[in-house]
């Protein structure tokens, strides 16, 4: 099955916070980007196998989703 994984840096803790939207509650960190993103494997293949054990509904992702990157006016005041 295939999902988007999200990868943020971590300012506060260092390393990269990861997480699969269109699974409920999977997020997990990494000290690497490449390590973050197999954390993220890891946890979203720990939950499908939890869904699946307890029948419930495997999530899929929307089909056609796609992932950008936006820019966004910053309030006045509010540094960019």
């Amino acid at each position: 099955m295939r999902y988007t994984v999200v990868v943020i840096p971590d300012e506060e803790d260092g390393g990269f916070a990861a997480y699969v939207p269109a699974i409920p509650n999977c997020f997990t960190h990494g000290d690497t980007l490449e390590h973050a993103v197999e954390m993220a494997k890891d946890a979203a293949a720990a939950l499908l196998a939890s869904f699946a054990a307890h029948d419930e509904e495997i999530p899929v992702e929307a089909a056609g989703t796609v992932v950008r990157t936006i820019e966004v006016a910053s309030p006045v005041g509010v540094p960019a």
